[in-house]
């Protein structure tokens, strides 16, 4: 086993990015075949926003069988009740094991240690749609510097998910593999070592973290096991690393993927955030990119 430190090891790692994670590869068969292909649907947030349920019925159309969904907000998916948005889902043949979440540090009370009751009722709706995931998408640019107090956010409430019984993630952008905390580890490690792995799951979104020239592989290597889900976007061969459709890009995803079961993945899910044509067609060309794949 290579014995290098492990902050020399990702400091090299982030230099080595653009050698390892994008090179051409021979691809050969995957450890495991996927059984969890699922979209976002901020994916496609535009149409959702116009009309959600011929949205979710195209993109039942396109072969999808499960979404990731955003924008809970009391007790509402889209603006519909629980109950009705989960019957559009049943009646177009949809599961949703995940959805994302905002959580703010307004959600947690330093001196009692306990969430706010506005997010314990989004962990407890979740858990009522019969998800597996409740997923931590998002950091504010001023909440970033209050590295300890996100992570006791974080904690509260991957703590209270579990007594609830769904399991609390958190999905990356490329500031937590830049920014660091107080004693200079990356706020990412901070995620990855100060909560307990037994009740925090992570999605790693493949892009930013390429984005944030880190190579995905590493971070498999020294945290195996803890990836459970992942964004599946790729980076555009252009000066802007803009997303484009999985498959189009500069990643090696078929490289990535041979180490899912090293990384823990189950769940995999395509987003874009960039279109070249239009949302809807840019997630069925993601997908068929996806299939299509020689695994």
């Amino acid at each position: 086993m290579d014995k290098t430190p492990r902050r020399e090891f990702l400091k090299t790692s982030a230099l080595a990015l653009a050698g390892t994670a994008f090179l051409p590869t021979t691809i050969q068969d995957l450890a495991k075949p996927v059984r969890h292909l699922g979209v976002q649907l901020y994916s496609v947030r535009g149409d959702m926003a116009k009309d959600p349920i011929a949205t979710l019925e195209t993109i039942a159309g396109m072969g999808y069988r499960e979404v990731e969904a955003y924008g809970y907000a009391d007790g509402k998916m889209f603006g519909m009740p629980i109950a009705e948005y989960m019957k559009v889902l049943k009646n177009n043949g949809l599961a949703m094991p995940s959805s994302h979440c905002n959580f703010s540090l307004s959600d947690y009370d330093e001196g009692s240690k306990s969430l706010s009751d506005r997010a314990k009722r989004a962990i407890d709706d979740a858990v009522k749609m019969g998800q597996k995931y409740i997923i931590f998408p998002w950091v504010t640019e001023p909440e970033r510097k209050e590295v300890v107090k996100l992570v006791n956010l974080a904690a509260a409430g991957a703590a209270y998910a579990k007594s609830a019984g769904i399991r609390f993630g958190y999905h990356n952008h490329d500031f937590e593999f830049i920014q660091r905390g107080p004693d200079g580890r990356l706020l990412m490690e901070w995620l990855l070592h100060e909560i307990d792995p037994k009740i925090m799951a992570f999605e790693m979104d493949i892009y930013w973290v390429c984005y944030a020239r880190h190579n995905p592989l590493d971070w498999f290597r020294i945290y195996p096991g803890r990836w459970e889900l992942c964004h599946a976007k790729d980076l555009a061969k252009t000066e802007k690393r803009e997303t484009v459709e999985f498959g189009d890009g500069a990643i090696d995803f078929p490289n990535i993927f041979r180490q899912s079961q090293l990384a823990g993945l189950q769940h995999y899910i395509i987003e874009l955030e960039h279109y070249l044509t239009t949302p809807l067609e840019g997630v069925k060309r993601a997908r068929q990119n996806f299939v299509k794949m020689p695994w």
